[in-house]
């Protein structure tokens, strides 16, 4: 076999029951100059076995099988074993579209970009897309607030992965503060506008104590990146920006509007901040406490300065009624259908 451009990197735990699915959507892939480095962390199950059939049918994928470790030592140990400039990521249960790798690498030729993501469509208990920022501006503005890339999509410059590795502090968010320590480092970001990959969803993906931790994790990748990467004028607002920006976080309607005012700031200090405000602001208008009509026009100003893109404006169109009803009768209704 010729020496690969791209090494996927496929951790498996205990995923039989989808990992045969995953592994033909690699094997589809148009461009064919890869190898799969897939390695079995101590699975209890018929992993192995379908990784050992794989690679009996087709020298390019690898496997590496051991006891558990879990996913972050997976994760650098594979990038360590791989041979391509490239490494793809994918997940045991994910597929990714036949077109995948061959319309990366052409955008990385394109943008002479060190990391490529990809939009991503949900299926399983959950349907619809995940529309990601695409330029580098829009994703490190995007990581002030999360995660600005879809983890299974992405596709990184090796040497950029060995120097800079999956940190071991950061369970349950490795991608995200991967993604802040790679723009630190000076990478350049991209995302292919369109689907890629089909992420599936099912029951039990994230327990509410990985989900507890993963906060937790986010919320503190979030304050350094932020301490980092807000302009000057907004540094010494950094602790209460991370605060506000937290997704799980409840606001009242005067800490909404105190966002609101550091994000307006933003959306002038920062190149490729407008692009993304939209949907944060939505988001924080979702998760604040007590809205009511009077906050409509405040908000359609917000909308006219940060414009909601039109994959949220199901979501725009159900917070105004909410705030036309008021909170209190919205969730009465809502107690009366449950």
């Amino acid at each position: 076999m010729s020496c690969p451009l791209v090494s996927f990197v496929l951790p498996c735990y205990n995923a039989a029951g989808y990992l045969q699915e995953t592994l033909d959507s690699i094997v589809r892939q148009s461009y064919t100059r890869w190898e799969c480095v897939a390695i079995d962390d101590g699975s209890t199950d018929a992993t192995l076995a379908i990784l050992q059939t794989a690679a009996r049918r087709d020298p390019r994928f690898r496997v590496i099988s051991r006891d558990n470790r879990g996913l972050i030592a997976t994760l650098n140990e594979g990038i360590a074993a791989a041979e391509g400039e490239w490494i793809a990521r994918i997940d045991a249960d994910d597929l990714c579209t036949d077109d995948r790798l061959e319309r990366q690498l052409m955008r990385v030729q394109e943008t002479a970009a060190d990391v490529c993501g990809a939009w991503v469509h949900f299926f399983g208990d959950r349907d619809g897309e995940w529309h990601l920022p695409t330029s580098d501006a829009g994703i490190r503005a995007m990581l002030l607030f999360n995660s600005a890339l879809a983890h299974p999509t992405v596709l990184a410059r090796r040497e950029l992965l060995l120097a800079h590795p999956y940190a071991a502090d950061a369970r349950h968010a490795e991608d995200y503060a991967l993604w802040c320590a790679l723009a630190r480092a000076g990478a350049r970001f991209t995302t292919v506008p369109r689907v890629l990959l089909h992420y599936r969803t099912h029951a039990g993906q994230i327990t509410q104590s990985k989900r507890d931790e993963l906060r937790e994790t986010a919320m503190r990748v979030r304050l350094g990146y932020a301490q980092w990467a807000l302009p000057v004028p907004l540094q010494a607002l950094a602790d209460r920006f991370a605060e506000l920006a937290e997704p799980g976080r409840l606001l009242s309607t005067g800490e909404f509007r105190e966002f609101m005012g550091i994000l307006r700031q933003l959306a002038v200090l920062m190149d490729g901040a407008r692009s993304v405000l939209g949907e944060v602001w939505l988001d924080a208008l979702q998760r604040t406490q007590g809205l009511h009509a009077g906050m409509l026009p405040e908000v359609m100003l917000y909308h006219a300065s940060m414009p909601i893109p039109m994959a949220e404006m199901g979501k725009w169109r159900k917070l105004l009624l909410r705030m036309g009803m008021s909170d209190w009768l919205w969730q009465t209704l809502k107690q009366v259908r449950a």
